[in-house]
């Protein structure tokens, strides 16, 4: 642990006091702050933790019990029930020896307390021990923080797959309206035609455009990078979405689609185009297990204790065996010769996230069903999705 990455704030009415613990921990490397009484410090610690420039922000506070207008208690537990500082440790400085003085700061959220008068080596040893989990919790969120990048770098990556994957047939979605305005634009400019026939292919012109626009937009919204932030969403028309870019794969691979869609379902709090990415790799994963063609059910239903939406993808296709069943969610496996092997691994997590599962049913030569089972009321809606 490097003393010189912690800051400390001193807060004690007694400036000798303050200055001897100051000098104390300058010496071990810390870098130290004072404030002599509640409200200062209150004060410092709002202003030096929430800058943006190269000031350290104040890691842990030395806290005297007495103080002149606001007591260490009440300092401590605006503190503790602050969303910007209610990460700062706190030991609690007393000279009041009773359990119930002690046990009252450590209540409030402090993390130790140290009675009055002490040993230089006692002050030391509990501010290292502080500042120990201090540095394991700095560690824990900034892990926290590269894993969400992982994440949310994977689920991008996926994107491309999937995209990639749709390319054949989205191709020739976009080449139809294309080849559709290349033909009215060419009646119009090289023949000789009524006003109102011309009218009639610049207006069919423009309908393949706000089409192609359409396609592209679809397209777009689905690639753009998720902020990984919850919103009310309705599955069915995330279901309808799906569906809608995926028409062409599912066209060329002769599947066709019978949809049970509940019209009642509750809207979920739910990251929408992550939610999509599971289903449409679902989907693909189907057409692409009916090589010569087959149907696709998709049905979305509730719980009969309300507490699940679930939507299930069961297909006519090749199935799996039992070691696939058991594999199909691990990194990088996969039943195909072509791919990541991380389609199916990703909307596993994805759905984790969400606070739900995806189970899988199948047997060989008889098809596979896939069921998404999300919560109606996720256990903790303040957790980021990309995680």
């Amino acid at each position: 642990m490097m003393e010189e990455d912690f800051h400390i704030l001193i807060v004690d009415d007694e400036q000798e006091t303050a200055e001897y613990m100051s000098t104390l921990l300058e010496i071990r490397g810390y870098t130290t702050s004072w404030a002599y009484s509640g409200q200062e410090a209150l004060e410092m610690l709002t202003a030096i933790n929430q800058q943006e420039d190269d000031q350290h922000p104040i890691d842990l506070v030395i806290l005297d019990v007495r103080l002149p207008d606001l007591d260490g208690y009440e300092v401590c537990r605006r503190i503790k029930s602050d969303e910007t500082l209610r990460h700062v440790s706190v030991i609690m400085v007393t000279a009041l020896h009773s359990t119930g003085d002690k046990t009252r700061g450590l209540d409030l959220g402090a993390d130790d307390y140290i009675t009055k008068p002490f040993q230089p080596e006692e002050l030391l040893a509990r501010v290292r021990a502080v500042l120990r989990i201090r540095q394991m919790e700095r560690e824990a969120r900034q892990r926290a923080i590269e894993l969400e990048r992982s994440q949310a770098q994977l689920i991008q990556v996926e994107k491309l797959a999937a995209m990639g994957r749709l390319a054949a047939s989205i191709a020739h979605e976009l080449n139809n309206p294309l080849q559709a305005i290349q033909n009215c634009l060419h009646l119009v400019l090289r023949r000789s035609l009524p006003e109102d026939k011309k009218r009639q292919y610049l207006e069919m012109a423009q309908e393949e455009v706000e089409r192609l626009i359409g396609i592209v937009q679809g397209m777009l919204e689905f690639y753009r990078p998720s902020k990984g932030q919850r919103a009310s969403v309705q599955v069915n028309t995330i279901v309808e979405n799906v569906l809608a870019l995926a028409a062409k794969q599912l066209q060329h691979g002769h599947v066709t689609v019978h949809q049970r869609l509940r019209p009642d379902l509750p809207a979920l709090q739910a990251v929408s185009d992550q939610l999509k990415q599971v289903f449409l790799n679902i989907v693909i994963n189907a057409v692409e297990a009916m090589p010569e063609g087959g149907d696709l059910y998709i049905v979305t239903d509730l719980t009969p204790d309300g507490r699940w939406v679930t939507i299930s993808f069961t297909d006519t296709g090749v199935g799996l065996s039992p070691e696939e069943q058991a594999n199909i969610f691990e990194p990088f496996y996969t039943t195909k010769s072509k791919g990541t092997g991380l389609g199916l691994s990703v909307s596993y997590g994805i759905i984790e996230r969400h606070g739900g599962n995806i189970e899988v049913q199948s047997k060989l030569g008889q098809g596979s069903r896939f069921i998404v089972k999300l919560p109606v009321h996720p256990p903790d809606q303040s957790r980021p999705a990309s995680l």
